[in-house]
């Protein structure tokens, strides 16, 4: 942690911060004793998203209310317009280059970012893996994973893919900080 004299100072090293701490949580494997019947060899996968989300609602909310950073969704160009699941758009973006739907943005928000963050559960029909080596081939590098089965959709998270576009993302944003920073509403706020 250092001082800073703006917002997009720190938030260069916050964003850096933040991604480490996944990135610990990724490669660390669950196989000591202290697990007890959870020491299957996974990762830290709970704590890490819940740092990956933050990190999406985080470089989301630096373009709320810009009119000039349009983002694809269901085929409509859209701005984010508000605080909350609107900040996953975002994930459209040049920055995460996905091609999910408004509906997955939202659920990604409420079943997934704020069930972890405020119960430390995921909701319904939400799942996540260390990687996508176990998933279908055609999933191998993705992030999220919609698997339709009967009539339900469930989601997979794959953390170490969705570290992987977390960092790609936090890099492209990073150069874009000091230019978005001051124009948005927190960086204006900055005292």
């Amino acid at each position: 942690m250092a001082l800073h004299g703006t917002s997009a100072s720190m938030l260069k090293e916050s964003l850096d911060e933040t991604l480490e701490a996944a990135k610990f949580c990724s490669d660390y494997k669950k196989t000591d004793t202290k697990w007890d019947k959870f020491a299957t060899g996974g990762c830290l996968g709970y704590p890490c998203a819940i740092l990956l989300f933050s990190l999406v609602d985080t470089i989301g909310s630096y373009f709320r209310k810009n009119s000039d950073f349009k983002i694809l969704i269901d085929g409509k160009q859209e701005i984010i317009n508000a605080a909350g699941w609107e900040h996953f758009k975002i994930l459209n973006s040049k920055y995460y280059n996905q091609n999910l739907s408004k509906q997955s943005l939202k659920l990604l928000y409420e079943k997934s970012r704020s069930c972890l963050i405020h119960n430390s559960v995921l909701g319904s029909n939400i799942f996540m893996v260390p990687d996508n080596t176990a998933i279908q081939p055609e999933t191998h590098e993705k992030a999220f994973v919609p698997i339709h089965a009967n009539s339900k959709t469930i989601h997979i998270i794959s953390i170490k893919e969705f570290w992987e576009l977390s960092k790609s993302a936090v890099e492209m944003f990073k150069k874009d900080i000091d230019t978005v920073v001051p124009k948005s509403k927190q960086g204006k706020n900055f005292q």
